[in-house]
């Protein structure tokens, strides 16, 4: 072959495998329907500016909910988030007293125990060296050293003011709505609470001589009265303190707005009691109880004795067949009673015209009277009471112990009966669904039990008329004090023992309570006990705290606490 045939095949060869290569190399063409994408031309120029954080807010752990709930909705609406610490936040809400606050306020919380706790009042030092040491030394005997029980927000208030609590204290933090239960199950036990919170349930305890319930209490000097500010910079800071200060809430506790109605049982003025009156004078029975009903809007008590002219000079010990000289109505004057109870079984004992009689004296001095009247209709009739905040009490009363001769008719006077129950049951939820009282409290002539405990009878008689509506059901037939309990939300006393009655052979009928029930914004909140012993056949004497303290255990036990 030649060498120019050679080369010329050489020549095609080469060019052919090229050809080949440029094929495989070249991209397929896209289909006739879809776009070739086009590159963005490159932009010159400073990168764009971030978008700024929102100016932020602060909230201190602690701060009672009914401030800081609005706080926070306040300042969201102003376009502000929430910041975890102070630190750069352009509006905050915090304890203490500040000097650049914009709004102020005063929190006043209350130390508080069960209801069935004995010891009364704890100095402030005493709980600051339990908190922070674990020191129960100087407490009072709760049995052993007692549980602490609050919601984490009163913890948390307490750590900022007296620093984190001992290791060896016993803290227990349960949400808000299950303090009361937790320390109840708990017991013995102490809690911090808001003024707000106190419900019947719980005892109040007086710190260093103070309590929460007197209305002249100057909360500047009563250790528990935290003040809180807020406060701030910036634009968005003044629209969230503006919004917050139009409902800006100056205190949890107006003292214009407490209440105090003050129950007490059996008073007859006649045999002993009244001999004592006629010798001492007759507010001899009151001098040493005076003090407890000084602060009483609505003073009650169960007024067994009808008043009569021909009511001869008192025994010293006679028969119980009852009835009071005129002249002894200086004594109720005299201890600024504001109602009186006619449920009582001796109410008839001189006679139909002696109780008209009483009647037409309570009526002249403008007494009102319940649970007996001039009729039974009357008798039945509730009597609405205003305290000077407003409030309307509602009183009503019957006799389910007779006897038959103590019952008002259609035409005679006497106490209400009870009738099974029905009649004084339906009164009850009508006032309460007609809206007519705040409150209402029933009071009973039940069956005297030689008992501090109540029989099963009388605990589902007295639990019927709190599932009814009432507030409060006291016990007025005890001679001999009973105990306690809570049904439907209300709180029941089965008996609260003689308050005037000459009453000396037993210690048990020598015991006895008078119920100072205090009310806030028309809501029963608390209940604070006097109790006292009998004297000289007519003065209850205040006990000492010996004597209270045994009292009390024995009264405790017998509720089944």
């Amino acid at each position: 072959m030649r060498t120019s045939h050679v080369m010329t095949i050489l020549t095609l060869i080469v060019l052919l495998g090229l050809t080949g290569c440029v094929q495989q190399m070249q991209a397929p063409a896209p289909p006739p329907d879809q776009a070739v994408p086009t590159l963005p031309e490159p932009t010159s120029g400073p990168p764009p500016t971030p978008t700024p954080e929102p100016p932020g807010y602060y909230i201190q752990p602690g701060v009672p909910a009914a401030l800081a709930g609005p706080a926070a909705a306040a300042f969201e609406a102003a376009g502000m988030a929430r910041h975890d610490t102070r630190e750069n936040a352009a509006a905050w809400l915090a304890a203490g007293n500040q000097p650049d606050a914009r709004l102020a306020a005063q929190w006043v919380y209350a130390l508080v125990a069960p209801f069935a706790t004995i010891p009364d009042d704890i100095s402030w030092g005493a709980f600051v060296a339990y908190w922070q040491a674990g020191d129960s030394s100087t407490l009072p005997d709760f049995g052993s050293a007692p549980t602490l029980v609050m919601a984490q927000d009163a913890a948390d208030l307490l750590a900022s003011l007296l620093g984190m609590p001992s290791a060896s204290t016993p803290l227990q933090i349960v949400a808000e709505d299950l303090v009361t239960d937790t320390l109840w199950a708990a017991r013995p036990s102490l809690g911090v609470v808001p003024f707000e919170m106190l419900n019947p349930r719980l005892k109040v305890i007086i710190l260093d001589g103070l309590s929460v319930l007197d209305r002249d209490l100057d909360p500047m000097a009563y250790p528990l009265t935290i003040p809180f500010a807020a406060g701030g910079q910036g634009e968005a800071a003044e629209a969230g303190l503006g919004t917050l200060g139009a409902g800006w809430p100056a205190s949890n506790r107006d003292p214009a707005r407490i209440s105090v109605v003050t129950l007490t049982g059996v008073t007859a003025m006649a045999r002993a009691t009244a001999m004592q009156m006629e010798l001492r004078g007759y507010d001899f029975p009151l001098r040493q109880i005076a003090p407890f009903f000084a602060d009483a809007d609505i003073l009650h008590t169960s007024n067994e004795v009808a008043f009569a002219t021909d009511c001869p000079n008192p025994d010293w010990v006679g028969e119980p067949i009852f009835c009071s000289k005129r002249a002894y109505f200086a004594l109720l004057e005299a201890m600024g009673l504001d109602i009186v109870e006619l449920t009582g079984n001796h109410v008839n004992d001189w006679g139909t015209a002696a109780l008209a009689y009483t009647l037409d004296v309570y009526d002249g001095a403008g007494l009102p009277y319940y649970g007996g009247g001039r009729t039974l209709d009357d008798a039945r009739q509730p009597r609405i009471l205003t305290t000077p905040d407003g409030t309307r009490v509602a009183f009503l009363g019957c006799n389910s112990a007779g006897p038959f001769s103590a019952y008002a008719s259609v035409e005679a006077p006497g106490a209400a009966p009870c009738d099974e129950w029905a009649d004084i049951r339906a009164r009850i939820a009508d006032l309460k669904a007609s809206g007519q009282a705040d409150l209402v409290i029933a009071t009973l002539q039940y069956f005297e039990l030689p008992s501090y405990a109540p029989s099963a009878e009388q605990i589902a008689d007295f639990e019927a008329l709190a599932a009814a509506g009432a507030d409060i059901i006291s016990g007025s037939q005890a001679h001999q004090p009973q105990g306690f309990s809570f049904a439907d939300g209300a709180f029941i006393h089965y008996g609260v023992g003689n308050l005037f009655f000459d009453q000396m052979d037993y210690i048990e009928n020598r015991q006895m309570f008078a119920d100072k029930h205090i009310l806030y914004a028309g809501r029963h909140i608390a209940t604070v006990l006097f109790t006292g012993l009998m004297e000289d056949y007519a003065q209850p004497r205040p006990m000492t705290a010996e004597e209270r303290a045994g009292f009390l255990e024995l009264i405790f036990e017998a509720s089944g606490w």
